[in-house]
């Protein structure tokens, strides 16, 4: 660790700040709505070359000039000299339209910091190279909308709002299963919809109980589907039964995977990040297995999902692609099984043989390491 000299902004003037603010604003911009208020210095300045047209030199006096006015702090990344640059709470609170009283400041831990660098990263290598194939202005809001608009749920987090908001756009942008008579109000059974209410009752719950809002909107109807659906569950005693049977949106999100773009034909591809380094192929296989259950139950047809692994580590690449073609073993009989440890996932949730080829496993190598000197 080195020592690192921050500026406070108690030092300077509001007018100081607010100005420094205005004429920073393409900077501030990138961080807030990509980078979720922090971001690599190296990466925050592609990105505003990117969106905002403006060159390298540029860019970096606009993080000296927000360093040396107290609207951004440096943090080591790692334990190399590589520093985030996070912004603090006058311009958190200027976005957040409040005093600086009420802006909470950026708490980072390891797993935060190496998932805001993977996600910056995919905006970066894939979802821009995306915007200009389809021909599409580079502009901030342009990637937000672009984003949304192909169902890319890179930004979603586990919170009620944001699953909320992801269940909306996959029936808009998705083949629901009986879309036609929900949207007529036909009193049919929906999975999707019931996991929809769910989400639903939790928003509203959270919003009124822990945030003090008040709501005067009828929820009662999508509180007793989720405490009908709690109730089908506690009968279910087997954790992999209730997870083949039970996964949604939440649950997706919470494991860290997101949608790429909406399908083609029965073609999903999805992706997660090796925000720790240490994915292993129980999370990868059980997680996409799941997700693949629920798609089915959403949409009514087993889709053919290409999941996409981002990592930073290319012998645990290769390492992982020898470990699915080893043979598996069966603990019970004390024996091998005869399948590939991949296999054995398939066999192990009850996915019929003949689906086995429905999910295929990409794994990707973004240099981070070395491309950021982390």
């Amino acid at each position: 660790m080195y020592r690192i000299e921050n500026v406070s902004a108690r030092t300077k003037s509001r007018l100081a700040k607010e100005e420094c603010f205005n004429r920073n604003i393409a900077a501030l911009n990138i961080l807030f709505y990509i980078g979720g208020g922090f971001m690599l210095r190296k990466q925050a300045v592609t990105l505003v070359r990117i969106f905002y047209q403006i060159n390298e030199h540029k860019a970096n006096d606009m993080i000296a000039d927000l360093l040396s006015n107290g609207l951004l702090a440096k943090k080591q990344a790692t334990d190399t000299k590589t520093c985030l640059y996070i912004m603090t709470k006058f311009p958190l609170a200027m976005y957040h339209e409040c005093s600086t009283r009420d802006s909470c400041s950026i708490k980072l831990n390891n797993r935060k910091i190496w998932h805001n660098i993977y996600r910056t990263e995919f905006i970066i290598r894939q979802a821009v190279p995306m915007m200009e194939q389809l021909g599409m202005e580079l502009t901030l809001q342009d990637l937000l909308n672009f984003l949304t608009d192909y169902c890319i749920s890179v930004f979603t987090t586990e919170n009620q709002m944001s699953v909320y908001q992801l269940y909306g756009n996959l029936y808009e942008k998705f083949p629901v299963k009986n879309k036609e008579l929900i949207a007529s109000g036909f009193p049919r059974v929906s999975d999707f919809m019931n996991d929809y209410y769910k989400i639903t009752a939790d928003l509203y719950h959270h919003q009124r109980n822990f945030l003090g809002y008040k709501i005067d909107d009828d929820y009662s109807d999508y509180i007793d589907i989720k405490e009908k659906l709690e109730r089908e569950k506690d009968l279910i005693a087997s954790p992999k039964e209730y997870r083949r049977n039970y996964y949604s949106l939440f649950n997706m999100t919470a494991a860290g995977f997101f949608f790429i773009g909406k399908p083609t034909g029965k073609n999903i591809t999805i992706g997660t990040f090796d925000k720790c380094n240490n994915m292993y192929l129980k999370k990868i296989y059980e997680n996409i297995i799941c997700i693949y259950l629920m798609l089915e139950r959403y949409l009514g047809f087993f889709p053919q999902i290409t999941l996409q692994v981002y990592m930073s580590d290319a012998d645990r690449i290769l390492s992982l692609r020898d470990k699915e073609n080893e043979q598996g073993y069966d603990y019970s009989r004390q024996e091998k099984s005869g399948l590939t440890k991949r296999d054995s996932f398939f066999q192990n949730m009850r996915i019929p043989r003949q689906n086995w080829n429905d999910i295929h496993v990409d794994y990707i190598y973004y240099p981070l390491k070395e491309k950021y000197h982390l």
